[in-house]
């Protein structure tokens, strides 16, 4: 008697075991059954959802643009434009690569950038006003003491 309890319990296990297997291909393939999703806790359906085989769909690399917007993207005016040598000089300096692709760079290239050519574009404007203000400024003409007295 007690060993039939036994031999019951380990195959009730055992279709359990085979079951749960069973609802997990199913949600993958919905065609076995809608009923055996049911069975499954939202925690083992998420867990489960990136397994599944993806073919596609709205934002993933197979999905198209509609075709107006593709042809758009084909029209390139690469040697057409009258800027084009400056674009040819700005690709090869590669500073789009290294500080402008990701955000933190390109707002760390932006703050360090303006600080520096601010700095920069402050003493331009200065060494320009000293320039056509030569001889006109204070420092431009030290005080000359008068010769001492030779009285005292």
């Amino acid at each position: 008697f007690g060993s039939s309890l036994k031999l019951s319990a380990r195959t009730a296990l055992g279709v359990r075991a085979k079951s749960r297997v069973t609802r997990e291909k199913a949600f993958c393939r919905p065609q076995q059954g809608p009923s055996a999703i049911l069975f499954l806790s939202s925690a083992r359906r998420s867990a489960l959802r990136p397994s599944c085989l993806r073919r596609g769909g709205f934002g993933s690399p197979r999905d198209h643009e509609p075709h107006w917007i593709e042809n758009w993207n084909k029209n390139h005016r690469a040697g057409k434009d009258s800027l084009d040598w400056f674009f040819r000089a700005f690709n090869s300096t590669g500073i789009y690569e290294v500080f402008l692709k990701s955000s933190p760079r390109f707002y760390g290239f932006m703050i360090c950038g303006g600080m520096v050519g601010g700095y920069y574009w402050s003493r331009s404007w200065d060494h320009m006003w000293d320039y056509i203000n030569q001889g006109k400024l204070y420092r431009h003409n030290p005080y000359v003491y008068p010769p001492a007295d030779e009285d005292e």
